[in-house]
């Protein structure tokens, strides 16, 4: 039975000096019992076993080395396991926390401590004041009731500020774990390319991005909330057991500690594990959102290729299944939390009463029959119980605290794991990488680059190369050659220290873990940081640790020797940019290489870094190098840059390698027998090595730079050319906008897409929410009349009365013991119901019509998708349910108790609860801040350092090659700064605030009460010396006290509904912006007919521009090819592109090249002119994107989540692939399965793959494609994708620049004689003879010039 706490006398005069210290023993043993049971509670928990990763969905998780692997010098020296941990991953982070705290840590501590000792204090105090104005308005003293009242309002106040500085202490104490932990992980994570390891060698942590932005995070804060709650119960505890022995026997507070532990053993016993469900939780969170920010990432790619709805029900799967564990979460703390709210929070109530009661019938505060007496008796019950009950409830808290250790326990177990893998990886790279003790394999310092016996294997266990002894003098230029996958790149990887060195010794300069400023790596993609141009130049220093500062003109002459001076003019000099977004490959190219012209360091390791760039900007930049002095380390497959090298590496792709130096005689290849061995499927990729070193060798040194035929030879005559430029200005591309809603209508068009119609599941739903509503204030009614019930029957010491009382209590325990965990219940699935709703509902428009697409490149600004319809969607919906349950409850309790309270004290009463509804209401909201913006803000920050973790993970080779950890990691520490300084900010906004809501809403209304209980005393008829009169007025008191708490209670409810809106409304915005974008995004594209496709400028209001199906040939009729930025790349494009009349589109890097075809395939809109496609093979009008018979293969071919058979049907799944084989050649089943791996392995075999079925374990093999193929192997994987889709037209965007120029001959010969029409983007003059027509994009300026080629070359 809940009982409101009373006031009781102090009699110290009743005990003596002894029985005080008997009194303080039983303190002491009470208090040493309640930690035995708090600690016992802890350990006596399920240990819950660590969750181990489950493979992601592309198979991404790589396979660790094996034991013999180890003993040859393997970087994993053993595995981190965190099986059955239970609380060890707790009191691991929790000792760091304490190590690390530092003064601000214990000094926010302290003053925790200290606002708990001060809290405990005012709460007795109040406690006896409130006794003492019950005994006031009992006997009506009015005066005696103001100067108490008076007093009672101060020490609400003060209690009002030490609850607010309490939230704020809390908070600042969680971010300060979180800072120390961050920081923790960061330390390990930057160094010694952790950051890559983690990923792409060691495997056994998945989205590492997860844990530091979403674990971290939660644990602290969970934590910093048990730590202030166990204050505050450690106080209560000692106090109240005090002041419990200071005036009744100590046998009550020992019956007290024995029921709650005998309580907590069996809530302890019963607990489900409910670390391993969070850490599953956590596990599962962390792949939806990875797989989101994947999709972002290539979002270009897979509107190319028409894979939204691959990926979206891939996506949708991975949701589908963390929507399902939270569905067993949530019911599993259901059953959990009946029990537990039954044993240690209602029932525990009646207990306190049973062991409190004694004493007011037998004992010494037992009533004598005066009135005066009486009201003693009443002032020392409602004291007496507010002990009892204190007691009981820190006692509980404590015991409660065991589950919320368990519950973060989940946290701790995946913070802890990666803390131990990342410190390994961080150590073994440190010492492991310059000396292996297992293998005799070290670096070596020394001022030119050498290899003795290196042996090269990838983190999987494949041998690539074998006894590798090469030297590169300084001076000297080395040019590696051989297929794709033999491990060109690989052998720079181990010379990094990205890979461990198993086997043998290497030297160079600058020993050490990476590639350092003697050495400087450029990549075929250059990594391009967010930041400013001057930015990009100096990478991967900052200007902190520059020698000489960078000025504008030394920026000037840099870029201008890579013709990319304008860029100057561009972009203003202090303009953060992601430059990535921004430039063409081309363009990062040359940035890559300016950067290298400014580190100007002893070697450079250039890998494919010219690929797209052209043939005289190549020669210009390999003379550059030479004329500086930089020793160069070539892999490349132009046989055009062999004139710059005077040494050549082949490598065979099957461990075999050899060396050849121009000066000697021409290379013999090896003999046939040898490269017949290892069988059919090897002898492929040998082959491809034969060639390539004939290739090479055949070559002479005067005349490679030279083409087998001139470039003008091929040129024909000109077939159009751009108009000359007129004043007419260029119209216009619209860009998507938001739109100018306000937050109320925001939120109405949220409502009608969460509760579209009150039938079904969610009617049920809010009916079920509203009954228990109802029920559990019908529960709370019943309560305060027992309240109210039991001070009668004591009063009138009616013991066998009051004892059948207590079997009512029981009763309304149990069932209190239900509704309250059930509508807890409710409310979470009413939240994951609104998830699920919201998330389908974006997903419906963000997967359709390259939406997706659009909101990231075509927005006028740029926003987070994926962070709002993976974690802003998942808060928005906790918190609006909260906020619905928050609305129902109060106004239920306010019609009731209105109407109770009405009867008790008539009109009056009513007026003036209602009038101060509305005076506190007024006040609050003219004080309140900003809240929405303010939770906008955090969000948003929340969601940029989490992508900057996201694009860390991405780009973590590049990354690594640069030696940028350090770079980065100050990058990602400012974002995590300007968060943590956003959160304290929003702290002390609300600390001032909060003082105000807690008096307002939760303080004030109890002298409000009192002020009424006075007035309904005075107006109390009868004769006051009746025992039963006394009786009856001490019940109508009590129960009054209870109707009117109740009904302020409800009105604060309703008064912080306005704050909690406002809160809300941030999230409301951020996920209503992405709303009206994808919506935006839709009505972009309005089909006008049923094979033709219109854009529309709103602005303009008419149709200026359109895309036709139905032709076989692609025309472009006078399109104006504009840029979102508005800017001009190409003017009235007039094209004809019919079928085997392929094209070739050239032109200086930015000129527009790619951009031709995102109109093309309706990525970009027009702005003026109209084209005309091919239609889809089913017939079907299009929507966006390119049709089935025109397919784009692009340079970085997207590797799909998947087997390696759905590498090549891409972006058909398996069903829809089998059953085209199956109207094909006439299959069904397994037959048709069984087809179409014999056409896949047409398909391998034609582009000279077949190698990778025996490799990499057959067509249902799962991996990280990205990681686990070369760029060369992509590219053909790409190019056997197109074989296999066989279209009319194949867009080849620069797609086979990574492999050798007989692979790529072999390429387009094949496409060719499969009738494709290509139309290629290139550099490489050697495609020239593939296409019959040329269409140059001259300036990027808008000026075109369409050719003919001459044939008679192919």
């Amino acid at each position: 039975m809940s009982l409101q706490l009373a006031q009781a006398l102090e009699r110290r005069s009743l005990f003596s000096t002894s029985r005080r210290k008997a009194l303080a023993v039983a303190a002491a043993v009470l208090v040493a019992g309640g930690g035995f049971a708090y600690s016992h509670g802890m350990l006596s928990r399920r240990t819950c076993g660590f969750v181990s990763q489950s493979p992601s969905l592309n198979g991404g998780n790589l396979e660790k080395f094996s034991a013999t692997k180890k003993k040859s010098g393997t970087l994993i020296g053993r595995k981190v396991s965190l099986k059955r941990s239970g609380l060890r991953s707790v009191r691991a982070l929790v000792g760091i926390l304490v190590a690390q705290m530092g003064s601000r840590g214990m000094k926010i501590l302290l003053f925790l401590a200290s606002i708990a000792v001060l809290r405990t204090t005012v709460s007795n105090r109040l406690a006896k004041v409130q006794g003492f104005l019950f005994r006031a308005v009992f006997l009506r003293r009015v005066p005696l009731f103001l100067r108490l009242i008076a007093e009672n309002l101060l020490l609400c106040l003060i209690q009002s500020a030490f609850l607010s500085s309490t939230k704020f202490l809390t908070g600042n104490l969680s971010l300060w774990f979180r800072k120390i932990l961050t920081d923790r992980v960061h330390t390990d994570y930057f160094q010694n390319m952790t950051y890559y390891k983690l990923s792409h060698v060691d495997g056994r942590i998945s989205n590492p991005e997860q844990r530091i932005a979403s674990d971290i995070p939660r644990f602290c804060s969970e934590l910093s909330d048990l730590i202030q709650e166990n204050m505050n119960a450690i106080c209560d505890g000692l106090l109240y057991t005090w002041r419990l022995c200071s005036y009744a026997s100590p046998k009550y507070a020992l019956w007290t500690l024995a029921y709650v532990f005998g309580a907590g053993f069996v809530t302890g016993a019963l607990s489900p594990p409910f670390g391993k469900l969070m850490s599953k939780e956590q596990q599962l969170e962390g792949e939806y959102r990875q797989l989101h920010s994947r999709f972002r990432t290539h979002s270009e790619s897979i509107a190319f290729y028409g894979g939204q709805d691959r990926e979206g029900s891939i996506i949708k799967l991975r949701f589908n299944a963390l929507v399902e564990h939270l569905s067993v979460v949530l019911h599993t703390q259901w059953w959990f939390g009946m029990i537990q709210d039954f044993l240690l929070k209602y029932l525990g109530a009646t207990v306190a009463v049973i062991l409190i009661i004694d004493p007011f019938f037998s004992g010494n505060l037992r009533p004598d029959r005066t009135t005066l007496g009486r009201a003693e008796m009443i002032s020392n019950l409602r004291y007496h119980t507010s002990v009892i009950i204190a007691l009981f409830q820190s006692l509980a808290i404590l015991t409660f605290s065991s589950r919320k250790l368990n519950r973060i326990s989940g946290y701790a177990d995946r913070i802890r794991e990666l803390m131990l893998v990342v410190r390994e990886l961080r150590i073994a790279g440190g010492s492991c990488m310059i000396q292996n003790k297992d293998s005799g394999s070290y670096f070596m310092e020394a001022n030119y680059v050498e290899f003795d016996g290196v042996k090269i294997v990838t983190p999987t266990g494949n041998t690539l190369v074998e006894n590798l002894t090469l030297k590169v003098d300084p001076g000297s230029n080395l040019l590696v050659t051989g297929p794709n996958g033999s491990g060109k790149s690989s052998l720079f990887r181990v010379l990094g220290g990205l890979w461990p060195l198993v086997e043998g010794r290497i030297a160079k300069p600058g020993v050490g873990s990476d590639l350092n400023n003697v050495i400087f790596y450029v990549p075929q993609r250059p990594y391009t940081a967010v930041g400013t141009l001057r930015d990009q130049l100096i990478y991967p220093l900052t200007s902190a640790e520059e020698t000489a500062p960078l000025t504008e003109e030394g920026m000037r002459e840099l870029l201008r020797n890579v013709d990319l001076e304008y860029l100057l003019d561009r972009y203003p000099l202090n303009q953060e940019v992601n430059w990535g977004d921004e430039l063409s490959l081309g363009e990062q190219q040359r940035l890559g290489m300016a950067r290298l012209f400014y580190h100007k360091p002893s070697f450079a390791i250039l890998d494919e870094c010219t690929s797209a760039v052209t043939t005289d900007m190549e020669e210009r930049f390999c003379a550059k190098v030479r004329a500086m002095g930089t020793s160069c380390v070539t892999i490349s497959h132009r046989p055009a840059l062999a004139a710059f090298h005077d040494t050549i590496l082949s490598l065979d792709g099957e461990g075999g390698w050899s060396v050849h130096y121009n000066r000697d005689a021409i290379f013999q290849p090896p003999s046939s027998e040898e490269g017949l061995e290892n069988g059919r499927i090897m002898s492929a990729h040998r082959n491809d090595a034969l060639t390539v070193k004939a290739f090479f060798s055949t070559v002479k040194k005067e005349n490679i730079c030279q083409v087998p035929r001139s470039v003008d030879s091929y040129i024909g005559t000109v077939l159009a050319k751009s108009p000359p430029l007129d004043l007419q200005p260029v119209q216009t591309v619209p860009r998507l906008k938001l739109g100018h809603q306000s937050v109320p209508q925001r939120a109405a068009s949220l409502t009608r897409i969460l509760v579209p119609s009150l039938s079904g599941q969610q009617g049920a739903r809010f009916l079920a929410v509203a009954l228990l509503v109802v029920g559990r204030t019908c529960i709370s009614d019943r309560i305060a009349d027992l309240n109210g019930t039991s001070v009668k029957y004591v009063l009138e010491q009616d013991k066998a009365a009051f004892i059948r009382l207590i079997g009512v209590s029981i009763l309304q325990s149990a069932a209190s013991s239900v509704v309250a965990p059930s509508l807890r219940y409710l409310t979470a699935q009413l939240a994951l119901g609104w998830r699920k709703r919201m998330t389908l509902y974006l997903s419906n428009i963000y997967f359709v019509n390259n939406a997706f697409y659009k909101v990231f490149h075509l927005s006028e600004t740029g926003i987070d998708a994926d962070q709002r319809i993976s974690q802003d969607v998942e808060k928005l919906s906790s918190d609006l349910s909260g906020l619905v349950t928050g609305m129902v409850k109060p106004v239920v309790d306010i019609l009731w108790f209105t109407w109770r309270m009405k009867m008790l004290t008539g009109r009056r009463g009513v007026a003036i609860l209602y009038a101060y509804m509305l005076l506190g209401l007024g006040f609050l909201r003219s004080i309140t801040p900003d809240f929405g913006a303010l939770t906008s803000r955090e969000q948003q920050l929340e969601g940029l350092f989490r992508y900057m973790h996201s694009r860390l993970h991405t780009h973590a080779e590049s990354v690594a090659f640069f030696g940028g950890g350090a770079r980065e990691q100050s990058m990602i520490e400012a974002r995590f700064t300007a968060l943590l300084n956003h959160s304290r900010d929003l702290l002390k906004t609300r600390f001032l605030f909060d003082i105000a809501d807690e008096f307002i809403t939760k303080q004030l209304p109890h002298n409000v009460t009192w002020g009424l209980s006075l007035m309904y005393s005075l107006d109390h008829q009868g004769n006051r010396a009746s025992t039963s009169v006394q009786g009856e007025l001490a019940h109508a008191l009590r129960f009054l006290a209870s109707v009117v708490s109740q009904s302020f209670l409800a009105f604060g409810d309703i008064l912080e509904l306005y704050r909690k809106f406002l809160e809300l409304s941030g999230g409301i915005s951020r996920v209503s912006e992405l709303m009206e974008l994808l919506h935006a995004a839709q009505q972009e594209a309005r089909p006008s007919s049923s094979n033709s496709l219109v854009l529309i400028d709103d602005n303009l209001n008419s149709a200026r521009s359109m895309v036709t199906e139905g032709n076989d040939d692609i025309v472009f009729s006078e399109v104006d090819i504009v840029t979102p930025a508005q800017k001009v790349l190409a003017r009235k494009l007039s094209l004809h592109i019919s079928q085997g009349k392929s094209l070739l589109v050239t032109g200086p890097n930015g000129a527009g090249k790619s951009s031709l075809f995102r109109v093309l395939g309706g990525l970009w809109p027009i702005a003026s002119g109209s084209i005309s496609k091919p239609m889809s093979s089913s017939g079907t009008a299009l929507s966006t994107g390119l049709s089935q018979e025109i397919f784009y293969v692009p340079q970085h071919p997207y590797t799909a989540l998947g087997t390696l058979r759905d590498q090549i049907i891409y972006p058909l799944t398996l069903d829809e692939a089998t059953a085209s084989i199956g109207e094909t050649e006439k299959g069904n089943g397994d037959k048709a399965l069984h087809l179409l791996d014999l056409r896949l392995q047409s398909t391998l075999e034609s582009v000279r793959l077949v190698y990778l079925l025996e490799r990499e374990g057959g067509w249902d093999a799962t991996a990280n494609w990205e990681d686990m193929l070369s760029l060369g192997e992509q590219q053909r994987l790409g190019m056997a994708r197109l074989f296999f889709h066989h279209p009319k037209y194949g867009i080849l965007d620069e797609c086979t620049n990574a492999t050798s120029v007989d692979v790529e001959e072999h390429l387009y010969r094949l496409a060719k004689s499969l009738g494709i029409t290509l139309v290629t983007i290139s550099q490489r003059p050697a495609l020239i003879p593939y296409h019959a027509m040329e269409l140059n994009l001259v300036d990027g300026e808008g000026g075109w010039e369409l050719r003919s080629i001459k044939s008679g070359s192919s």
